[in-house]
């Protein structure tokens, strides 16, 4: 498995010197120039823009990456010694109580995976798929479609109703405004936009809650006999290799953070199969 590098805590990086350059001198200013300020507030600005802008991101940039198994930089990953090594790895996970770690590696134009090794110039296609045969895999994505659609009618519901209702009712009280209209005439009002009147069903923030945390019980339940995924590699004599993995609830980790590790490590190997398809030939 990986080693995380926390024993490098320091490494220089031109984005993150060129992201200061700019963040600090416009936060200095902003707080100079804003009403009522006085020139001795100049240090705390540039204390508090170098911790909350500067210093709190790279310290969650640099755990993020460790924790990956990279350098700071993000461009390699770390071996069982603690050398920078060359390649890519992915690193997924299986299983949901308790996680496992899983890993495929890309090194030399050799692609391992736990279930075995194989030379980049021998692989057909490589994919991150659902392995099973589509008359099981449409009903449950029908299935899944309905349950997002739920969600996000209920979800839609407390939004909106915090952004017309609670919020402007606390800005007025924050700024002791006089209230023009109560929230009952603004709920009627609101039931006769035509739109409106199809998201909104209930006046209590309470009931959308609810039923959306109920939805996503269901989905932590239902999720692990639902979604089957799989890196799959076919071979060009017809053989295909698996490495199963498990993806999060979450569905910005799921698309972004997993999806885009996926994509990186695809992308690599294709280069790779390119390479060794132009060394061959020549």
């Amino acid at each position: 498995m990986a080693r995380n590098p926390f024993r490098k805590p320091y490494v220089f990086s031109k984005k993150w010197a060129i992201w200061s350059a700019l963040v600090i001198p416009y936060s200095v200013y902003a707080n100079l120039t804003a009403p009522g300020a006085k020139s001795s507030d100049a240090i705390t600005a540039v204390l508090v823009a170098c911790v909350f802008f500067v210093l709190v991101p790279w310290a969650f940039m640099r755990i993020r990456r460790a924790l990956q198994g990279k350098t700071p930089q993000g461009k390699y990953y770390y071996g069982q010694d603690g050398d920078v090594v060359d390649g890519e790895v992915l690193n997924l996970k299986l299983g949901y109580w308790p996680r496992v770690k899983i890993q495929a590696q890309l090194i030399d134009g050799v692609v391992e995976i736990p279930t075995g090794k194989i030379a980049v110039g021998d692989i057909k296609s490589i994919k991150a798929k659902d392995p099973r045969p589509l008359f099981i895999k449409i009903p449950l994505n029908i299935f899944r479609l309905i349950y997002g659609l739920i969600y996000l009618y209920f979800l839609l519901q407390p939004l909106l109703l915090l952004t017309l209702f609670e919020i402007p009712d606390y800005v007025q009280k924050l700024f002791n405004g006089q209230q023009i209209i109560s929230r009952d005439q603004m709920y009627e009002e609101l039931l006769k936009i035509k739109f409106f009147a199809y998201m909104v069903h209930s006046q209590a923030l309470l009931q959308p809650f609810l039923i959306v945390l109920s939805i996503v019980l269901i989905g932590i339940i239902l999720k692990p006999f639902i979604d089957k995924n799989a890196l799959v590699i076919k071979t060009n004599d017809g053989n295909s290799l698996y490495m199963p993995f498990s993806t999060s609830l979450n569905p910005y980790i799921m698309l972004y953070v997993e999806g885009k590790r996926l994509r990186r490590f695809i992308k690599k190997v294709k280069k790779a199969q390119k390479r060794s398809r132009k060394s061959a030939d020549e």
